[in-house]
């Protein structure tokens, strides 16, 4: 324990050592989504934010990427999941469920995405563009802040949001931003994707760069999204494409073909 103690210490003040950016904000999201097979899914994830540069991420993702970050963090992981390999407890080995970064920067004008499936991720640099919002009247209570409606259309969806002028960080779950304050829930319309925010706290955290970069190749947004779409559409010659070996899966995998990404326009 005290070993992967000090090797996350070590390669987190690795990072923060050259970050200049804290965050003001720490606020925690529910990402409700659908898998290819119609389940459901919730993810945890975690926006850090300042008025001019914000992360949002998974954290477990982040805790993967920073014990992979050294030789003897990735020995420290290898000894994890043999350890669950044989305990049977796969499910508890921390793992990269969501690979998901977005860090955007006003100043700088751009946002870095980082983003895919475990099989297929990608990295791409796109201009930092807020939502065009119109903000209606209708108001609620959420984590006891008064909020009100906004509603946009972006690459394909329809999103209603809800956010609260008490939080001047014109920021929010995923790509989301651009409002006088925060975004606490986001969901388009047709229920596919929705994000709720479940706590908000003050931070002085640094706003590290990510750690995992070298898993991520070079893409941009339309040729993602289609690689992936390809492989949601036949998941099983995309793995024996991946590994370089013939798979075939008895009675296949049913997917629903109706469910999509966060963005849409691609196709």
């Amino acid at each position: 324990m005290y070993k992967l103690f000090l090797t996350l210490v070590l390669c987190m003040g690795a990072v923060t050592a050259v970050a200049q950016e804290k965050a003001d904000i720490e606020v925690s999201y529910n990402y409700k989504h659908f898998h290819r097979t119609g389940k459901e899914q919730n993810h945890q994830l975690m926006l850090l934010a300042n008025t001019s540069v914000s992360k949002f991420f998974s954290p477990e993702t982040e805790y993967v990427d920073s014990l992979e970050c050294t030789p003897e963090g990735r020995e420290v992981y290898n000894q994890m999941k043999m350890a669950a390999f044989t305990s049977g407890k796969l499910k508890s080995v921390p793992a990269r469920s969501v690979p998901m970064y977005i860090v955007k920067s006003k100043a700088k004008g751009e946002t870095e995405v980082y983003d895919g499936q475990i099989m297929m991720m990608f990295r791409f640099v796109e201009p930092y563009e807020p939502q065009q919002w119109e903000i209606c009247d209708s108001t609620k209570t959420l984590l006891g802040y008064e909020c009100q409606m906004a509603v946009a259309d972006y690459r394909g969806r329809r999103w209603t949001v809800w956010f609260t002028p008490d939080i001047p960080v014109q920021d929010g779950p995923w790509k989301l931003s651009g409002l006088p304050g925060l975004i606490l829930e986001a969901a388009e319309e047709s229920g596919q994707h929705t994000f709720t925010a479940t706590g908000i706290q003050s931070s002085g955290r640094s706003i590290t760069p990510v750690l995992g970069k070298d898993h991520y190749e070079e893409s941009d947004r339309i040729s993602m999204l289609k690689a992936l779409r390809k492989f949601e559409d036949n998941p099983e010659a995309g793995i024996g494409a991946a590994l370089g070996i013939g798979i075939k899966v008895k009675g296949g995998i049913d997917v629903d073909k109706s469910l999509d990404f966060l963005e849409t326009d691609y196709r």
